[in-house]
């Protein structure tokens, strides 16, 4: 039987990396996959991009190449990874295929009101339960699945170095993280971008700079407590790549309270949940006091994100719900 071909189409490099890991993720599950990166698909129109501003992704030039791969490729599927990233010119002109492909539209922050590139889909999926309602406020015509991010566990799994008991955030800040981190009573690892304001914290060591994902892995694989604070500007109930990328590496993840956290996870079992300060540094102080525990709600945490939340899995689910099969 012929194998499923994928086209996947977004921006390349986003922070999540999230057209990389869907595309890694097709190859492991032995689709023929390509990537067509809106924001540049090769060093020569990443550079033009570049060079030009993101206005040239619709450019004519950018739109030939995207009617050239369609051509040879002949995908069977199009997954749109991040739908409002993509220009309406591409989706225009998959609508005008004579057999056309099925196109699967991916959103993972809140969106502008702007239904055309929604309703251009066949089906949506959505990281956020939130956005079910912004969806329908906006008038999407286009049925919708909640399907949240995930982890490529063969990069992301636990490593061979003692763990620091100390606690460790690694994100960008916000206003809503500061005001977290700042009512932290133990000394943690800060690191990120926009985090000025602490470098001067004489409790926490703080780091202002981006990290590779490789530098991330490593520090996921050598701290027992990995601190998550959602992002309030892009998301409401939705989990972020915190909630997974951890776990998989045998942290524990303490996780703020969100709406969405028990459709993923058994809170309290498989991952720590805090409603607020109180709550997150009695949390803190009984993984320093007891470490057996925060040993069982890792591996318990773990075992969840290998059997559920992989970027395999988010494959699967969309193959099965628009009815393909290989």
């Amino acid at each position: 039987m012929t194998a499923l071909r994928i086209l996947l189409i977004g921006k390349r490099g986003s922070l999540v990396l999230w057209l990389e890991n869907l595309h890694r993720a097709c190859i492991q599950s032995g689709y023929v996959t390509r990537i067509f990166a809106v924001n540049g698909d090769t060093l020569v129109s990443r550079l033009r991009i570049k060079w030009r501003g993101y206005t040239a992704m619709n450019a004519d030039w950018m739109l030939m190449r995207f009617e050239r791969t369609l051509r040879k490729f002949h995908p069977d599927l199009i997954i749109a990874v991040g739908v409002f990233g993509v220009p309406l010119e591409y989706y225009q002109i998959v609508r005008k295929l004579p057999r056309r492909p099925l196109i699967a539209g991916l959103i993972g922050d809140r969106f502008p009101p702007d239904n055309q590139r929604a309703n251009y889909c066949d089906r949506l999926y959505f990281t956020d339960s939130r956005f079910f309602s912004d969806a329908e406020a906006a008038n999407f015509r286009v049925p919708g699945c909640y399907l949240p991010l995930a982890v490529d566990p063969t990069l992301f799994k636990p490593g061979h170095v003692l763990r620091h008991p100390e606690l460790l955030f690694v994100a960008s800040r916000t206003e809503f993280r500061e005001n977290v981190v700042r009512t932290l009573r133990r000394p943690a690892r800060i690191i990120g971008t926009d985090w000025s304001s602490l470098t001067c914290s004489r409790l926490h060591q703080v780091q202002n700079h981006k990290i590779s994902r490789a530098a991330l892995i490593r520090l996921y694989q050598s701290y027992q407590t990995v601190l998550n604070v959602r992002n309030e500007i892009n998301v409401e109930n939705g989990l972020n790549q915190r909630s997974f990328e951890p776990l998989a590496c045998g942290a524990v993840v303490l996780n703020d309270d969100l709406a969405d956290l028990s459709r993923c996870f058994d809170p309290g079992r498989e991952i720590l949940v805090y409603r607020n300060s109180d709550e997150l540094n009695e949390l803190i102080n009984r993984l320093q006091q007891e470490p057996t525990f925060g040993v069982q709600v890792a591996e318990a945490g773990r075992q969840r994100v290998l059997a559920e939340h992989t970027y395999q899995h988010r494959i699967q689910f969309i193959l099965n719900d628009l009815g393909l099969h290989s």
